[in-house]
């Protein structure tokens, strides 16, 4: 028995919310940022998150990915336009992030950060057979390291190059792009809304780039961008292997999705019991083989590290001096977090980002169940890949939203993540969503066919 998706009345308003709130989310990230208030605009970032992700799972309910056929003789077609769409993005925003780099010499970089200068120290000390994990002196101060391995160490190569880690991280940038593409020339769309699909995220990053140039000047958050992407190809697709890798660089580098891992872990099983093992223990044991043959020597390191960050983000709430916006600390009032709602609140600093801190996890925990327990009576109608895609959309948007310090660049892994949600909500569904077989019995097995 096929399971029909939504009516098409429906499913045409599902896909104008799934754009209304992407384009939205895009404004308020960009030229939009704050424009309703510090306190409100993190709240309409946060609700066009959630709908986003939302209206997707409704939107997809019924239904299961397919690829378009192997002997499309379009493919080749598509993917030589996909990496042109990706070069375009290069020549249109390359000559802002070489401004943006050129503004903040290295030699001059560590008055204004001490992201680029530390990974120098990471990558030096390793290269060099030191201990990579002990205190470092930078600047006239001292403080733990508490980068993971694989947020550093894709820098060595820029480093035995010569190459500034800032260019490094922007070629990341371009990974993920180059991943959007492959995405969206396998699902088949119609040469109509494949154009508008693929040259949408080259303005999104043109955008992004004009309006938070600390991210391309100051920081290498791009890195973690071109993982997330690799992560939502691997999502979609059956390899184990794919899969364990794409989640080992997510982990080792911004893990952010922490909390989020149970879920997907019963996602998996539910799929295939057999898949799951591979991808979960081969997960595993990368982490464990990278984690052991850097922090051996001091497996706390990383809990000392964060208890010291929290003197800093009580500094950054305190700072009324320098760097402030209408006399509030520019690094809480972003317009992208909701820390200003407990910025002035009765209790002191402290004790404000320490309730921040506990709400925090309690809502990232919450994320994962609701959308585990919203997913199970429905298991048989739904394809996990998806539900994986879209609840991790929900996910991210809700974590950067709880943030002490929200910062800017940090969230904007959320805004690429929408793009592959975009990608998979279609006016001509038919060419890649099928419909759910129902299975004949409760627990025959997963609703999912392999592709």
């Amino acid at each position: 028995m096929l399971l029909s998706p939504p009516a098409p009345p429906a499913r045409r308003w599902l896909v104008l919310l799934v754009w209304l709130a992407f384009l939205l989310e895009v404004v308020l990230f960009t030229f939009g940022r704050n424009v309703i208030g510090p306190y409100w605009s993190p709240v309409a970032l946060l609700l066009c998150g959630l709908t986003l992700a939302g209206a997707a799972a409704v939107y997809t309910t019924n239904c299961h990915l397919t690829w378009a056929p192997a002997g499309q003789p379009s493919r080749l077609v598509r993917w030589v336009v996909g990496s042109g769409a990706v070069l375009l993005s290069a020549v249109l925003t390359g000559g802002v992030v070489a401004k943006q780099i050129g503004r903040q010499p290295l030699s001059e970089l560590l008055t204004h950060s001490d992201i680029v200068p530390a990974l120098q120290v990471y990558v030096s000390r390793w290269l060099s057979g030191a201990q990579v994990y002990q205190r470092i002196e930078l600047g006239g101060y001292s403080f733990l390291p508490n980068y993971p391995p694989l947020q550093w160490l894709p820098f060595v190569p820029a480093e035995l190059l010569g190459i500034d880690y800032r260019w490094w991280a922007a070629g990341a940038l371009l990974l993920a792009l180059a991943a959007y593409q492959i995405l969206v020339a396998r699902l088949g769309l119609s040469w109509g809304e494949w154009l508008l699909k693929a040259l949408v995220p080259v303005l999104v990053v043109h955008f992004v780039v004009l309006t938070e140039r600390n991210l391309m000047g100051l920081t290498v958050e791009s890195l973690a961008f071109g993982y997330y992407a690799l992560l939502a190809l691997a999502i979609l697709h059956r390899s184990a292997a794919a899969r364990a890798i794409a989640l080992v660089f997510c982990v080792l580098s911004r893990y952010s999705l922490a909390l989020w891992l149970p879920l997907y872990a019963v996602l998996l099983w539910y799929e295939s019991p057999k898949q799951a093992r591979r991808t979960i223990g081969l997960a595993l044991a990368l982490t464990g083989a990278i984690l052991v043959a850097f922090l051996w020597h001091d497996p706390s390191i990383f809990l000392r590290a964060q208890l010291e960050n929290f003197d800093v983000t009580v500094g950054e709430w305190q700072n009324h001096v320098e760097d402030t916006l209408h006399g509030w600390p520019r690094h809480v009032f972003t317009g992208t977090g909701l820390a200003p709602w407990w910025y002035h609140g009765p209790a002191a600093a402290a004790e404000s980002i320490r309730s921040l801190q506990t709400v925090h996890f309690a809502v990232c925990a919450a994320v994962p169940l609701l959308w585990g327990l919203w997913w199970w009576p429905r298991r048989h109608r739904l394809d996990v890949r998806l539900v994986a895609l879209f609840s991790l959309k929900a996910y991210l948007a809700v974590f950067y939203a709880f943030l002490i310090l929200p910062y800017v660049y940090l969230a904007i892994l959320s805004l690429v993540w929408s793009w592959f949600v975009v990608a998979v909500v279609s006016g001509s569904p038919q060419r890649f969503l099928q419909p759910i077989a129902l299975p004949a019995a409760p627990n025959a097995g997963s609703a999912t066919p392999t592709a």
